[in-house]
């Protein structure tokens, strides 16, 4: 019998010793919440986070080079002080790279009392080293609520997507529409923003979207919608033609009658692209290209995941569980290997802080998971 045991405890020894060495955890920096990272094709890495009042904050910035250990001192992204919200954990700041490795912010703005919250943008063309003054760009769209997404290809073109409600609509969530602007010009300029559900109407107020250029140049976008009180599927909605017209289905039914305030995470996997979804109080995730079933590969309780892809072509999915309004909770993840199935290699880790989640990078075959 302790033979048998002792040959288990071998066995299992070095699942455990993998998990010890495949990922390691950081801390925001500045104690900082809502991180949103990005990798340059120069291999440098691009942080941005929320610092301070959760109703009137700062986007900070850091970066660090392929091969340093430590981040760069933290500058502020925004150029009027306290214009970002972490209030509600979906209006933050989102980041995109583009062509020549410019960056691309976007975050929902903090309205006044006879103000509407405006949908703001900002690009750095010299890696980073300056952001431009911020703009807004809700061109005359009411009602901004969930968090907008920013999405950018090398070719220059720049996507910013968002869900309000057209000028004069009636209230209601039914009456609310995704909308696009597009940049030609890395940025420079927009055009007028394109309602892209037309005739899919209704998205959940507040939950935050995420859009995201594939690596076959597809505009996708994930977003919660709300054709009825009591039904609020995740929506993929894709554009083959730069914007010009979109396709929509469900991936992540969810019979609920109340806003999750979800989001959701996108990346490139290797030739396809892996997206991340809460449904059921569940984290999901799935290949968009191949529409392959979803995987549930949470706990309940879990939101808010986030994705990274290291150099054997697995996957990290990372979530928060038990988190909400004005409180704090746990780290979730698991490991998935190249082939999308999940692997021993996950865990749980105290310390999400009020208003924050996670977010993940890789370092060669390792992940790094910030919170």
């Amino acid at each position: 019998m302790k033979k048998s045991i002792a040959r288990l405890l071998l066995l299992l020894l070095p699942v455990f010793a993998y998990g010890t060495e495949e990922v390691r955890f950081e801390r925001v920096p500045e104690g900082g919440v809502q991180p949103q990272v990005v990798t340059t094709r120069d291999g440098a890495l691009h942080l941005v986070y929320l610092k301070g009042d959760p109703r009137g904050c700062d986007i900070r910035y850091v970066t660090k080079k392929a091969g340093d250990s430590a981040w760069s001192t933290p500058r502020t992204v925004n150029s009027t002080p306290a214009t970002a919200i972490a209030a509600g954990t979906i209006r933050g700041a989102q980041i995109a790279v583009g062509r020549d490795d410019s960056l691309h912010v976007v975050w929902n703005g903090a309205g006044g009392k006879d103000q509407p919250a405006p949908l703001l943008y900002t690009r750095s063309l010299n890696h980073g080293a300056t952001f431009e003054k911020q703009r807004d760009l809700r061109a005359g769209t009411q009602a901004l609520d969930g968090g907008a997404s920013v999405a950018a290809s090398a070719p220059g073109e720049v996507f910013v997507v968002w869900h309000g409600a057209p000028a004069g609509a009636a209230p209601g969530e039914i009456n609310r529409r995704v909308f696009v602007l597009k940049s030609a010009d890395n940025g420079g300029t927009f055009s007028k923003p394109r309602i892209a559900n037309g005739d899919d109407p209704g998205v959940c107020a507040c939950c935050s979207l995420k859009t995201f250029v594939s690596p076959t140049g597809e505009l996708l976008t994930l977003y919660r919608a709300a054709r009825s009180m009591a039904q609020r599927d995740i929506t993929l909605m894709s554009s083959k033609d730069g914007g010009a017209t979109f396709q929509h289905r469900n991936v992540g039914p969810w019979a609920i009658n109340a806003c999750p305030m979800s989001s959701a995470s996108v990346i490139a996997a290797g030739s396809k692209t892996r997206a991340a979804w809460e449904a059921e109080g569940k984290v999901y995730t799935a290949l968009l290209d191949e529409r392959s079933a979803a995987l549930a590969v949470s706990e309940d309780k879990a939101r808010h995941p986030a994705l990274a892809v290291n150099g054997r072509g697995e996957t990290l999915v990372t979530w928060s569980v038990g988190t909400g309004w004005q409180k704090g909770g746990q780290l979730g993840w698991v490991v998935l290997d190249a082939g999308g199935k999940p692997t021993m290699e996950r865990g749980m880790k105290d310390g999400v802080p009020v208003w924050g989640f996670s977010a993940a990078y890789a370092e060669g075959e390792r992940f790094v998971i910030v919170y």
